[in-house]
């Protein structure tokens, strides 16, 4: 088999011959690159100068701004002059300015008429007076210093013109030399080697070309020959190979086929015909290139919709693994195929045929389908445990840290009445025995008693007051007369004792609650004013008690700055567990509404009964 040889498009911005070809990429690159590294230098040694002078720059700022500061605060302005004057003989300062915090511009010194701003390095620097012992120091005014970089710039103009310069005259001498070594080297036994391999591309295998040399061309004449040699060799092979590859497929147990992209089937073996249920090969390319005869109607394997479908897939691989694809028998039954295939003989829309091999996978197909709905069966049960073990987990550690935490409460104010009772209420006592025993005296003496007895009814009354104190905070005293009351007296004692003003307001009638209810909502009313206290920084808060139908909501509202509440569940904020875990056992619904933004309200709805209140809002909305 000849190999025909293709001929070559005209190109006529480009040398045709890979001597001129060789000739003007290496001037290209030797242009490329000396010119480049020329450029890179330059640049390089323009940019040190510039930084050199942004450094000047910075240094002249630096020195006046600590030198200026005696004369400026002192308002010397001959000083001031005198500074200036020292550094404008300088060539590359442009302008000097001084400018103070209360008098405006002190001085200005300029050397030259002011450059374009992008030729310009300005440098500000504030001027600070340090006055004696701890005083901090305080700014009096700034510097400004503008420098030119049209002395930096000139001097690389010159170096530039003599660079480029070298390097034309370098590329000259080197083209002249590199043109004439290869044109003697390279150029006249690359055409003889073209004619030789023109002659075994057309068809003589038994042609050889003459090896002249050692080097690579020689190599590469070597190298053709051995080509030749083996092409004879392949031309045999092949032909056995494709005597074995058709006895492959003709015996094979898979369905092989070669389909074009406009649905017509060029090949197929007997497997993939019993496979699609035809008669014959002839029968199926018939039925699938619609030329079946009306007294006997076959649908095609493959529709028009499902041959677009698989030619859409190629551009993106290349290739079709492992599809699992629903065919059309010829009695009209569906059959379910996996499918491997790739495109072949590509032009310019893409490929031209599909290759592909198709397997029977009906009966997998229907027990993964049974698999697959037990799988699913299986994994939504095993999600629905997982989920209820976490809830359950969760809760339970959950309520290990609120009991761990209401413990440590409940030892915090145990600790605290302990220190009460013993610093203050003990000293009380202690008192009022002393000045018992020194009422006991006076009156043994005779001397004036009404002092001691007043004094003993003052610390009376203040161990009283103790005293009341702490039964309050254990248990306020108005609870006994209903949670209207407990939550007037919270609000008035919230108020006294906290700079954010508080109110309370009753909307319809007052619950009937039992006295462990009207604790759990009057502890947490509380909970959440102590929330308002500490961290709300808020200047108005309000409790709201109403009545709205059947059952009651509870509102403690405020002004302040709010916070991020999945941010402060997520912290273990036990003051929120508490208040959330209060209204689960009282079976009523908890709700707060906060953003890192103004105010935040605490919503409790519950009812007179102990069952749980129809939630108003879903679950995932407690906390938002």
């Amino acid at each position: 088999m000849g190999l025909a040889r293709l001929p070559s498009r005209p190109r006529q911005r480009f040398p045709r011959s890979l001597h001129a070809q060789l000739i003007l990429s290496l001037l290209v690159l030797c242009t490329l690159v000396a010119g480049t590294s020329a450029f890179v230098l330059l640049e390089h040694a323009r940019e040190s100068r510039i930084a050199e002078l942004d450094e000047r720059a910075n240094r002249i700022a630096d020195l006046l701004g600590q030198s200026l500061a005696q004369p400026l605060w002192n308002v010397d302005r001959d000083a001031i002059a005198r500074q200036l004057n020292a550094l404008q003989p300088n060539p590359e300062v442009v302008r000097l300015t001084v400018t103070a915090t209360n008098y405006g511009v002190l001085a200005d010194a300029r050397n030259a008429p002011m450059p374009a701003p992008d030729r310009q390095v300005v440098r500000v620097r504030p001027i600070e007076f340090a006055p004696p012992g701890d005083v901090p120091a305080e700014k009096i005014g700034e510097v400004s210093v503008v420098l030119t970089k049209a002395l930096a710039e000139r001097g690389f103009e010159t170096a530039r013109a003599a660079v480029l310069a070298t390097l034309a005259l370098v590329l000259a001498v080197l083209y002249l030399t590199t043109f004439l070594l290869t044109k003697h080297l390279v150029r006249e036994p690359i055409r003889r080697l073209e004619d030789m391999v023109d002659r075994i591309a057309s068809g003589d295998l038994d042609s050889r070309c003459a090896i002249e040399s050692s080097v690579e061309l020689g190599r590469l004449a070597s190298r053709v020959n051995v080509m030749a040699d083996r092409l004879r060799e392949s031309t045999a092979s092949l032909r056995e190979s494709e005597r074995k590859y058709r006895s492959i497929i003709e015996h094979s147990l898979e369905g092989f086929f070669v389909l074009d992209r406009n649905g017509k089937l060029c090949e197929a073996n007997p497997a993939m015909v019993q496979l699609l249920g035809y008669r014959d090969i002839e029968s199926m390319k018939a039925a699938l290139a619609h030329e079946v005869p009306a007294v006997r109607v076959l649908r095609p394997p493959f529709s028009a919709a499902t041959t677009a479908h698989l030619f859409s897939m190629l551009p993106l691989t290349g290739k079709i693994a492992g599809l699992e694809i629903q065919l059309t028998r010829a009695d009209g039954s569906a059959v379910w195929c996996q499918l491997n295939a790739r495109g072949i003989r590509y032009d310019g829309a893409g490929p031209r045929y599909l290759e592909g091999q198709l397997t029977d996978i009906t009966d997998r197909k229907q027990a993964m389908e049974v698999l697959t709905r037990h799988r699913d069966q299986l994994a939504e049960e095993v999600r629905e445990r997982t989920r209820t073990e976490q809830l359950l987990r969760h809760s339970r550690e959950q309520l290990r840290q609120l009991s761990s935490h209401q413990e440590s409460i409940r030892e915090e104010e145990r600790r605290q009445i302990a220190m009460t009772i013993h610093d203050e209420l003990g000293q009380l006592l202690t008192a009022i025995k002393i000045n018992v025993s020194l009422l006991k005296l006076a009156l043994s003496q005779g001397a004036d008693w009404k002092q001691k007895v007043a004094d003993i009814g003052h610390l009376a009354e203040r161990t009283i007051d103790i005293v009341r104190n702490v039964a309050s905070h254990l248990r306020p005293a108005a609870l006994n007369f209903g949670l209207l009351s407990a939550l007037e007296w919270l609000v008035q004692d919230f108020t006294h004792h906290n700079a954010t003003a508080c109110s309370f307001r009753l909307e319809g009638r007052e619950p009937a609650l039992s006295d462990d209810r009207a604790t759990a909502v009057f502890r947490i009313a509380q909970e959440a004013l102590t929330n308002v206290s500490r961290h709300a920084h808020a200047s108005h808060a309000e409790v709201v008690l109403r009545c709205v139908h059947n059952h009651f909501e509870l509102e403690v509202h405020d002004d302040g700055c709010g916070f991020d509440v999945t941010k402060a569940v997520r912290g273990n904020s036990y003051g929120l567990q508490g208040m959330r875990e209060r209204a689960r056992m009282i079976g009523a619904q908890f709700q707060i509404e906060s953003r890192d933004g103004p105010g935040s309200t605490v919503r409790l709805v519950f009812s007179e009964t102990p069952e749980n209140v129809g939630r108003g809002l879903p679950a995932d909305n407690e906390f938002k």
